[in-house]
């Protein structure tokens, strides 16, 4: 029996423990391993509070929010909260990849920078903080850009809310903070970014909202999504924290403007374009925007220098490559040869022909084609804007799928009475006047005919008739189980237009088919002669006596029981619920959330279309 401990003696060492101090530092450490410090392993050693990483850079709370807006650091969720669940958690790595930054100290600096300003205005020493006020500390955020985007196409990939917020603040009111300067750099932004989508032809979708205009580009392979809210001034909320959004701003700027000059180079454009300021007061949107190219400076180098021996180079090939033809085409002694020197150089079949055999091949073909095909929707034709039409946002639009924008006042390239118009968009009863030799449309029509990628009929857009649904290209209405009767109609369309295209195909076929048709037209000769068999009158005849046959027969008696389908529905039923019995605990959540999620989803669908039928009776 072991011995009761003693209160206030001091405990005892086990046998273990004294044999285990008796070793030596060597032979502990190979025995027990080594002591591990308190901090330095688990969930301690990679996160850091809030509270921690503020005391350890020796910042305010708004600065380190700032910094970490600026740097793309955001908190993180730790399995194992050791400091409470209700803080907030950082990766220590990242706080000490704050410590460095170039940017932290010019935020202490500006910290002293307010002390001594606000010592003068104290003193009302109003010269001296002019003075101090003129050496403030400033900042630059391009090494950021670099460092959080090393590759261009990482940026395009994460302009979505850059733009979104780009756009919100360049329609902003000058108030709470927002200068007017601040919002004349959001909307000079903004139409750089607009014109270059123009100017390349990268739009794909188009989607007016309640909230605003949703467009979607295709920028050098990246998918990019942004909105653009309508031309109201928008109701600031004093529950928005304008600070952080500011923050975010900030560094929205210098993304966009890397973005833009990068755009703008690459297609041989000067960076920024210059805008004219006679069309930019008179109310011009992308109009007013001139565009020039990048001058190439006449002073050479080394590398011109190369570059002109290599193409001195290949001048000398290409003559001797034309002096060999000519050989070629005097020693020739058949056609053969002959037609082969005359088709040197030069594809020998069309390059759909070309990639016929491999299916991949074909299909990127068939995709490029349509591509280019979308991208030229309006090539051809000229459209007027009547004044009470949003002009900025049909202009962009148009301007994107080819076509050519005309209004009324200073800067449109015609008048409306010009001849050259082709489409009026007007969004109001016709009344007055009316040129026969173009067409009134509605604005839905130009957002339609580019989400559908052709030129929809005109009688359902034509002024003051009621407008079909405006139907949202980013939902897969077949994915979510409900399809609109317009979305039918359309597909319907798509599908004529389709067969429409493939009709000079088939012609080659009917060429094949004509054979058959004599074919039949001598059978048909035959059969009037009497020279065909009577196989099909034997085979009349047969079916006849069958049909007796089963009119003599009884009628087969009716039974409750049940059928074959029936019987393998109930083993389906059977096994379906077997299977979810033998669910372990996790697994049958798992499967009621998913019945739960499909429930809402049919209550949603039958929603939609109880809503349908009111609206048909209503009409009726």
């Amino acid at each position: 029996m072991p011995t009761k401990r003693v209160k206030g003696k001091k405990k005892l060492k086990s046998i273990k423990a004294k044999q285990t101090d008796a070793h030596g530092s060597k032979r502990r450490l190979a025995k027990l391993g080594k002591e591990q410090r308190k901090g330095m392993k688990g969930t301690v050693a990679n996160y850091i509070t809030r509270s921690q990483a503020i005391k350890k850079l020796q910042i305010t709370l708004k600065d380190f929010r700032r910094l970490c807006i600026l740097k793309g650091i955001y908190p993180r969720d730790p399995k194992k909260k050791a400091s409470g669940k209700a803080t907030t958690y950082y990766y220590i790595k990242d706080i000490m990849h704050l410590a460095h930054e170039p940017i932290l100290e010019k935020f202490r600096d500006f910290k002293t920078f307010m002390k001594k300003l606000k010592k003068s205005l104290g003193r009302k020493d109003i010269s001296e903080a002019r003075r101090k006020n003129d050496n403030k500390p400033v900042y630059e955020l391009d090494h950021l850009v670099k460092e959080r985007y090393p590759r261009f196409i990482d940026a395009l990939g994460d302009l979505d809310d850059a733009l979104c917020l780009i756009h919100l603040f360049a329609v902003m009111p000058a108030i709470n903070g927002i200068k007017a300067k601040l919002t004349e750099t959001c909307l000079r932004l903004v139409r750089e970014w607009q014109n270059y989508v123009a100017v390349s032809r990268s739009l794909t979708k188009v989607f007016v909202s309640i909230k605003g205009i949703y467009y979607q580009a295709q920028v050098l392979g990246e998918t990019i999504t942004w909105l653009v809210p309508h031309t109201f001034t928008p109701l600031v909320d004093k529950h928005v924290d304008l600070r952080v959004m500011l923050t975010f701003l900030e560094f929205y700027e210098v993304l966009l403007k890397f973005v833009n000059f990068k755009l703008y180079t690459d297609m041989g454009i000067a960076y920024p374009p210059k805008i004219d300021l006679k069309l930019d007061g008179a109310g011009a949107q992308l109009a007013a925007m001139k565009l020039e190219k990048v001058e190439t400076k006449g002073t050479t180098t080394d590398e011109d220098a190369v570059s002109d021996e290599e193409d001195e180079a290949v001048i000398a090939q290409q003559q001797a490559s034309e002096e060999r033809i000519a050989s070629l085409m005097v020693t020739a002694e058949d056609n053969d040869a002959e037609e082969e020197v005359a088709n040197y150089g030069s594809m020998t079949a069309s390059l759909e022909a070309a990639f016929a055999s491999d299916a991949l091949a074909a299909q990127f073909v068939a995709d490029q084609n349509a591509e280019e095909m979308h991208n030229k929707l309006f090539d051809g034709l000229r459209f007027f804007l009547s004044r009470e039409v949003p002009a900025a946002p049909l202009e962009f639009v148009i301007r994107a799928q080819g076509g050519i924008v005309g209004w009324e006042g200073t800067g449109s390239p015609y008048g409306e009475k010009s001849e050259l118009i082709t489409h009026h968009i007007m969004d109001r009863p016709q009344q007055g006047h009316r040129y026969f030799n173009r067409e009134y449309v509605q604005p839905q029509w130009i957002f339609d005919c580019v989400n559908n990628q052709s030129l929809l009929p005109l009688d359902k857009y034509l002024p003051g008739v009621s407008l079909p649904p405006h139907l949202s290209p980013f939902v897969d209405d077949a994915a979510e189980g409900y399809v609109p009767d317009y979305r039918k109609q359309l597909d319907k369309l798509k599908s004529a237009l389709d067969v429409h295209a493939e009709a000079a195909e088939e012609e080659s076929e009917d060429e094949v088919s004509e054979d058959e048709e004599a074919a039949y037209a001598q059978g048909l000769k035959d059969e009037a002669e009497g020279n065909v068999e009577n196989d099909d009158f034997e085979s009349g005849s047969e079916d006849e006596e069958e049909e007796e046959k089963s009119k003599k027969r009884p009628a087969p008696v009716t039974s409750n029981k049940p059928s074959k389908k029936q019987k393998i529905q109930a083993e389906d039923e059977e096994l379906h619920e077997m299977a979810v019995s033998m669910m372990n605990k996790k697994a049958k959540r798992l499967y009621n959330r998913m019945q739960h999620g499909i429930g809402k989803k049919s209550e949603a669908v039958k929603a939609l279309e109880d809503k349908k039928k009111a609206l048909l009776a209503k009409k009726k």
